[in-house]
């Protein structure tokens, strides 16, 4: 059995490979079909909510259905008849910019002047040598040890006289007589009928108007029938996992909904102020390019610069200098601003949930697929392909590839970053965290979770002595650049120095990893206001006991960083509980998680205390100085703060 499921789980990524080609190649080959069915779909999305509205207003769903699909597809007319209008216009004009244009070509050519001239002359100049070379090389010549030909170089050379006559090519002659009974044969196309003649005219303009009655059609069905789509759709999808269906569903609904009618929206806006602008400065046809500029700016990235060339062109053709065209790119330029740092992030609020590269390479794939029109659903065919993979384990491919949700969690782009030695972008990643957080967060959650993934790759053989060194080094070095900034926050600079009560010792179990932790948790304790002493590696059990004994020390903290540890951990607690019964001993074994039997293990040998993460960490050492301070040998420490609010600079 086990046999079978481990052949079924290698099959499955092909599978999966073979699958999405097959889908792929489905989407190619029925693209007459999907296509209208993906633009009703898209359409649906942006008229659901009007349609909605009306229904709330006790407006039946078909009177509603019917008179919104009245008003948008009115206004879709509408606009593309005055934008043929405005094409005719300008067919019109453009005539009569043609002696600016000419104007304006040779004063770019005198500017360019005599540079370009000059290369052009010499790039002609080595074409022409370069073909010369070729036909001397290519024509044949005799051998100078050639004996005929040289006797008759020299005859030819003593009797200058004696030239050989030019004899006539007698294959014109031949040819012609051959070909003189030959007949000419002309070919005469007869005239196409009247009705082939119509349907050759009316072919062109035949086929957009039916695909876009079959969108209209499709538009109406969909929003009269979209709750029995949606149920029809989950059935599809298989009513196993019906909540999971269902929150796929609403999600890609909810979040592709909200992202079309706000594009609609800012594309609008920037649609009329494009007319505007064009018409203040005086560029013919202005609103042409604001219906082009709404149209276009659904196009990822490369849209508004396309809608931007014909009228900057335009601008270059009408004006008799330098200043309107000039203008005209800096509206353009003004526009992009304000809708990328403005608009678009006060209307859309978040994003659709696709990363800027996820939205390149979908417009590249869906022009290839579906061509322009697959350009124009790149980003609502890639929102629904990564909500999807969110719920198909089969898929979840997707989202990683085209989320805008980093993949990796914070500590392990740290741990990454430390393993390929980028020290910029690990004090980037570092600076980060602590702009929103504190030090002893920091701690806990980066920089501990970081040195946690090494020591699990260390003693699983993966990391080299090298590679460990470097982690650790490193950490280290970050560990005294925020034992720094730590102290810069808890004194300022007109304070004198703290006064210090209660006295903590900090052991490293194992390797330098737990020496790391315990200088973090020193530092820490010492933010509180605790004496804190760190214990070395290469201290004797005996030395750490004798040094317990003689700095009077009651509270005693383990750093054990798993997956080992445990049994070095349980044989330190037990020398230390028979040495001295009234010692605090807390265990600091910081795997992020709860290990229950270990933790008792660690009990039952003599520890007081065993926390999982810092915070726990300190809050047992406050406890433990808060029941030493009842009896009159330390003070309690103050609080120590575990909150976001971002530590000083």
């Amino acid at each position: 059995m086990t046999t079978k499921n481990q052949h079924a789980s290698g099959f499955a990524p092909l599978i999966t490979v073979l699958s999405i080609g097959l889908a792929v190649a489905v989407l190619y080959f029925a693209k007459e079909i999907l296509l209208p069915v993906a633009l009703a779909a898209f359409l649906c999305f942006i008229l659901t909510p009007l349609v909605n509205w009306l229904e709330r207003r006790r407006l039946g769903r078909i009177p509603a259905v019917i008179v919104v699909t009245l008003l948008a597809f009115s206004v879709i007319g509408s606009v593309s008849w005055l934008a043929g209008r405005q094409v005719v216009e300008l067919s019109h004009q453009l005539p009569k910019y043609k002696d600016n244009l000419i104007v304006k070509i040779r004063s770019i050519r005198g500017a360019a002047g005599g540079d370009l001239e000059k290369a052009k002359q010499a790039l002609e100049d080595i074409g022409e040598e370069w073909a010369n070379t070729d036909d001397e090389e290519s024509s044949p010549k005799p051998a100078e040890n050639d004996l005929p030909f040289v006797l008759q170089q020299a005859d030819l050379a003593l009797l200058p006289g004696l030239q050989p006559e030019p004899q006539p090519d007698p294959e014109p002659a031949r040819r012609k007589s051959r070909n003189a009974d030959v007949l000419a044969v002309k070919v005469v196309e007869l005239p196409p009928s009247p009705l082939s003649q119509i349907l050759t005219w009316l072919g062109p303009l035949v086929a957009p108007l039916v695909n876009a009655g079959i969108v209209i059609v499709l538009v109406i069905v969909m929003l009269l029938k979209r709750e029995d789509l949606r149920n029809r759709l989950i059935q599809l999808l298989g009513t196993s996992r019906l909540y999971a269906t269902t929150e796929a569903i609403d999600d890609a609904t909810r979040r592709l909904g909200k992202f079309l009618r706000m594009q609609l929206l800012i594309n609008v806006i920037y649609g009329v102020a494009v007319a505007a602008g064009l018409s203040a400065l005086g560029v013919p046809n202005a609103l042409l390019w604001g219906v082009l500029g709404i149209l276009l700016r659904f196009l990822p990235y490369v849209g508004p610069w396309i809608s931007a060339v014909m009228p900057i062109a335009l601008s270059f053709a009408v004006s008799r200098d330098w200043t309107y065209p000039l203008l005209t790119v800096g509206l353009f330029l003004l526009l992009e601003l304000i809708v990328n740092n403005l608009l678009e992030p006060w209307l859309y609020g978040s994003s659709a949930g696709v990363s800027s590269f996820g939205v390149m390479v979908a417009a590249i794939f869906w022009a290839w697929l579906w061509g322009p029109i697959g350009l124009v659903l790149a980003m609502p065919l890639t929102v629904c392909l990564v909500v999807l993979g969110k719920y198909v384990p089969q898929l979840s491919f997707l989202p990683i590839l085209f989320g805008d949700r980093s993949t990796l969690l914070p500590h392990e782009n740290l741990y990454q970053r430390l393993l390929s030695a980028d020290d910029l972008e690990v004090s980037r990643l570092v600076q980060q965290h602590l702009a929103k957080s504190s030090v002893a967060r920091t701690y806990d959650e980066l920089l501990i979770p970081a040195l946690r993934l090494a020591e699990h790759d260390r003693h699983a053989g993966l990391l080299s002595e090298a590679q460990e060194a470097l982690v650790v080094d490193a950490t280290r070095d970050l560990v005294d650049e925020l034992g720094e900034v730590q102290a810069k926050s808890d004194r300022k600079p007109e304070e004198g120095p703290r006064t210090t009560s209660g006295s903590v010792l900090c052991i490293p179990v194992c390797d330098r990893a737990d020496e790391t932790v315990a200088e973090m948790i020193g530092q820490v304790l010492t933010s509180a206001g605790l004496h804190v002493e760190l214990g070395s590696l290469s201290t004797l059990i005996s030395e750490t006991m004798q040094r317990i004994e003689a700095e009077k020390i009651r509270v005693v903290v383990l750093t054990a960083l798993p997956p080992r540890g445990s049994r070095n951990t349980r044989f330190l607690c037990k020398r230390l509980r028979q040495h001295n019964s009234e010692l605090r001993i807390i265990v600091a074994l910081l795997d992020g998680g709860n290990l229950k039997r270990t933790q008792q293990r660690l009990l039952d040998a003599g520890a007081n205390n065993v926390a999982t993460n810092l915070p726990d960490t300190i809050a047992a050492v406050r406890e433990s100085c808060a029941l030493d301070a009842s009896t009159g040998n330390v003070a309690p420490p103050p609080h120590v703060s575990f909150a976001t609010e971002p530590a000083p600079a």
